[in-house]
């Protein structure tokens, strides 16, 4: 027993290493990325080409997918109706009339009738219904260059011109893909939600950004691409069987030579009143997605858990060295939570802070969803309940 004893000590001590290394890693990154923010937002409208960049500014199909009435979705909608561009449209998705995301879809339309269309696409191309509706979307949009974006996202009236400048600017660009946060949580599983985006998620993009040399995939809260050049991919037809369907159009661009652009541009995600278990639920589903998407990355990405395995190593081994390293993790985390307030959220959300104490309940509870993603493939969206295969494609249950 003893032995055992000293072997998993070891084990928790070379994870704790290596989640702190990842962690200090993933904090500077952040930290990068607020400075290279603020040139960028600066550069993107008055460079060098910015006279004629802005006079032939092309035109532009929003496309918006919808499924559902999720809180707050008329707001959302008329937000990317408000955009300060001269030249372009918003394209409402439904698969039927009986959606309850339809009434909300009209109204939209009748609010802005020269602006805003519905297209109803009822049929299947596979598994993933989210993307035959972006089909049926790409196939009424009048412009090439598209700007796709979730129902539950919210923009500010500089959204489409920041994002089209960054893909103008920048010679070979694909996509422009976009981070997102919740700046202001209003129940705890909206904040469960929103520090797991602030912790978790853009720390990991911006690390895989500076660790991979760029990004080679997109996020679904916003992405802004030419549909002649996703053609030449094999469209969405050929990602119709996958869950990711926005890692796909990012990676099927990448590979296809084209860069993927991170833009300065920071979304809005309006959660609502979301719930623990809804919180718990959708992140398992977004963890098979990730495993199935990137398996080498998302068994790496155990390390990252570094306040868990500082946690088990303390209750393993108590004593003032294992208490030390907790609070070393804790501090840590907070540090890095702290960052992305600063450069992420700021204004927008002055009470995220008091949202903190929850962070060593969110760590322990997202080491638990890590683990339980191994545990099965099965995943529940937007109602339906799907098992994922080992190459990310959907099968319906």
């Amino acid at each position: 027993m003893p032995e055992i004893h000293r072997i998993f000590e070891g084990i928790f001590l070379s994870l704790m290493a290596a989640g702190g290394v990842y962690t200090i890693i993933a904090l500077f990154s952040v930290l990068a990325a607020g400075r290279e923010g603020k040139k960028m937002g600066r550069t993107d409208r008055a460079g060098g080409q910015s006279g004629q960049m802005w006079a032939a500014q092309p035109g532009v199909s929003i496309l918006k997918p919808l499924m559902g009435a999720d809180e707050g979705l008329r707001e959302n909608l008329e937000s990317f109706c408000r955009q300060d561009y001269p030249c372009y449209e918003v394209l409402l998705g439904v698969r039927s009339t009986e959606d309850p995301a339809y009434p909300f879809a009209e109204e939209i339309t009748r609010m802005y009738p020269h602006l805003a269309r519905i297209v109803i696409s009822g049929r299947d191309l596979g598994a993933n219904r989210k993307v035959s509706n972006l089909y049926g979307l790409q196939q009424n949009a009048r412009y090439d260059l598209v700007a796709v974006s979730d129902s539950d996202m919210r923009v500010e009236g500089d959204y489409l011109e920041t994002i089209v400048g960054e893909y103008l600017g920048r010679e070979g660009t694909g996509l422009v893909t976009s981070l997102y946060r919740i700046s202001g949580p209003a129940t705890a599983g909206a904040a469960f939600e929103s520090l797991t985006i602030a912790l978790d998620f853009i720390p990991a993009v911006l690390t895989a950004r500076r660790l991979e040399g760029g990004l080679s995939f997109g996020l679904g809260a916003s992405m802004l691409f030419s549909t002649t050049a996703f053609e030449r991919t094999g469209g969405f037809r050929a990602i119709a069987d996958y869950l990711a369907d926005d890692y796909q159009i990012g990676r099927r661009l990448w590979r296809d030579g084209r860069g993927v652009l991170l833009s300065g541009y920071v979304m809005e995600d309006m959660a609502g009143r979301m719930t623990v278990r809804q919180y718990i639920a959708h992140q398992l589903r977004w963890a098979r997605t990730y495993r199935a998407s990137r398996p080498k990355g998302y068994l790496g990405y155990g390390v990252t858990h570094l306040f868990a395995w500082s946690a088990f190593f303390f209750f393993l081994r108590p004593g003032a060295l294992s208490l030390s390293a907790l609070a070393l993790a804790f501090f840590l985390r907070a540090a890095t939570g702290l960052a992305v307030y600063r450069k992420f959220i700021g204004r927008k959300g002055p009470e995220w802070l008091k949202w903190l104490f929850l962070l060593p309940a969110k760590d322990m509870m997202g080491f638990g969803v890590w683990a339980a993603s191994f545990a099965g493939r099965r995943v529940q969206w937007r109602g339906q309940t799907y098992s994922v295969t080992r190459t990310g494609k959907l099968r319906r249950q």
